[in-house]
């Protein structure tokens, strides 16, 4: 890959990464604004957006190394590991303990791991008659 291809997106990562870590400060990076802000935003928001860009950065990164996933499955799954920490850090911290968010979460998990059995399941079928 040429040099420009790693400027572009090693830029990418980092201001996607900040974006999606920053509201565990409680900072907000607003991409769309160009601007750092501590307004309150919803929790549920938040969530999927570091979500998002999170996975984003998971798979620009592995771009970068050349490493693509396997199945279509990883993307989801990546993003259902993702939504879940974030999910869980943002309302552990904003001390939301409600029991119907945390029963969705605890779906998603759920989901997170009957995708990962998937992801598994579909490995071992790609490189079954490898060697």
């Amino acid at each position: 890959m040429r040099i420009w291809t790693y400027l572009i997106f090693g830029s990418l990562i980092v201001v996607l990464a900040s974006a999606a870590f920053l509201p565990l400060l409680d900072v907000n990076l607003l991409i769309h604004e160009m601007s750092v802000t501590n307004k309150p935003v919803d929790t549920h928001f938040l969530a999927i957006r570091s979500a998002t860009f999170a996975s984003l950065v998971f798979f620009t990164i592995n771009f970068l190394r050349n490493k693509r996933p396997l199945s279509a499955v990883a993307p989801m799954l990546a993003f259902c590991n993702f939504l879940v920490f974030f999910g869980a850090v943002l309302m552990i911290k904003r001390a939301q303990f409600e029991l119907l968010p945390w029963v969705v979460l605890c779906m998603i998990a759920a989901l997170s791991v009957f995708l990962h059995r998937e992801n598994k399941a579909q490995n071992n079928v790609i490189f079954r008659d490898s060697w």
